[in-house]
């Protein structure tokens, strides 16, 4: 799928839309009823296929009535559900991928899709995923400029996909407040027990301290404490530079505030 002509196709139909409601029971609307309803229902199958959907039962019957009179009385977004359904990111994941699609390309447009979505909706909660999304953001670029060959780029989303799977798997035994000190920490010095064992440490003694407490994060005061303690930890880490310290200590704060 051309990226960027989809990107055009879809702020072409929003403002079709726009002026389709516009028109309001203009004759003249008629005439392309047929057309514009079959915009719609390629719109809303772009949507599906590429996760981003909108609330139609909330945002579309506010601002285009008309238009959800079109998609219920035109269009089977049952249907179009049935052939896009939802992605699942699990040990399955590149399994049902590969039996479903035979060519890499379609695997590799398929995966970044479904990356993007899967950290768009989850780095709220989890902003050490927005490393991952940056990744993926590279590789996609890369294909663009024909700077990263498809066989290249499917081992690497393979590999993300393998780390968001372990990162999930992490997730029942750690919080998101150590993962988000831990994986940044890993990525820097490589996995080892007592990384683990020194955030879990450090978390818990935050949590006593009630220095996490809620809102903590919107508090300069409360902010400079925490910082305070994640500077004592990483410095306990050898092999640093002072530049990685400051890199380590500044991405590691970042999480731990968007995580509060």
């Amino acid at each position: 799928m051309d990226e960027e002509k989809a990107e055009r196709f879809v702020a072409n139909y929003r403002r079709l839309r726009r002026l389709f409601e516009l028109l309001g029971p203009s004759p003249e609307k008629l005439k392309y009823q047929e057309e514009y309803a079959a915009l719609t229902e390629i719109y809303y199958t772009y949507l599906h296929r590429k996760r981003d959907f909108e609330d139609i039962e909330g945002y579309v019957r506010k601002y285009f009535p008309k238009t959800l009179e079109i998609i219920q009385n035109s269009i089977d977004l049952g249907k179009i559900e049935e052939l896009f359904p939802a992605i699942i990111l699990d040990e399955e994941y590149l399994k049902r991928l590969q039996e479903k699609y035979l060519d890499i390309g379609d695997r590799v447009s398929n995966m970044i899709f479904d990356l993007r979505k899967f950290i768009y909706t989850e780095k709220s909660r989890s902003p050490f995923l927005e490393t991952i999304g940056e990744r993926v953001n590279r590789i996609l670029r890369e294909i663009r400029d024909r700077r990263m060959k498809t066989e290249e780029a499917y081992k690497e989303l393979q590999q993300i996909v393998t780390e968001i799977n372990e990162i999930q798997r992490r997730r029942r035994e750690l919080s998101d407040r150590e993962l988000s000190i831990i994986l940044p920490l890993e990525r820097a010095v490589g996995k080892s027990m007592q990384i683990v064992e020194l955030v879990k440490n450090l978390v818990s003694e935050l949590e006593k301290e009630n220095l996490l407490f809620p809102g903590w994060n919107q508090k300069m005061e409360a902010i400079k404490r925490v910082g305070l303690k994640v500077r004592a930890l990483i410095r306990k880490i050898r092999r640093l530079t002072f530049d990685d310290r400051e890199r380590l200590y500044n991405e590691v704060m970042d999480n731990l505030i968007k995580v509060g």
